[in-house]
């Protein structure tokens, strides 16, 4: 991955969220957000083939560069003690945006030792909701641990505002 992008990945390999940092707004970054599925064939009989069951692209969320430091020091927490979080990660004027992603308990999922649940909530005003939620292990998380830092420390020496791209 490059230092504009982070990924984590479901402990089965079926889900991802992908984070790719696109451009530059003040003490904010835009972010391109992308949650993919797979899933067994449902046209077929028989569970032959995995294919690509949903696909969710984000292309301009608004998030606070001091959230994403905050959510690799959540992620690094998790690794040592794996107490629950949640981090909000949209920008303080909020552009009409909310996002948030918790590591927990889950109910609705079947779980064991070593392994949480991973929920991405995003809401744009009152027109559009959803929560995309997958379980994750330590290798998951160590995946985003590592993305995200570059990130982090990309965005702390700054981008260049007429390209968006990193100096």
């Amino acid at each position: 991955m490059s230092d504009h992008r982070w990924s984590l990945p479901s402990n089965r390999g079926m889900e991802l969220l992908e984070c790719e940092v696109v451009g530059n707004a003040d003490r904010d970054m835009v972010c391109r957000f992308t949650i993919v599925g797979e899933y067994w064939s449902r046209g077929q009989k028989g569970f032959r083939d995995v294919v690509e069951d949903f696909r969710v692209v984000l292309p301009q969320v608004i998030v606070a560069r001091e959230a994403l430091g905050a959510l690799a020091q959540a992620f690094a927490d998790w690794m040592k003690e794996e107490r629950s979080f949640s981090c909000v990660l949209q920008s303080a004027d909020r552009a009409g945006q909310a996002i948030e992603v918790s590591l927990g308990e889950d109910p609705r999922f079947v779980r064991s030792t070593h392994k949480a649940v991973f929920t991405f909530s995003y809401c744009s005003g009152l027109v559009m909701a959803s929560r995309f939620s997958f379980v994750v292990d330590q290798s998951c998380v160590r995946t985003a641990m590592e993305g995200l830092s570059g990130c982090v420390i990309d965005a702390s020496r700054g981008w260049q505002r007429n390209r968006g791209q990193p100096r």
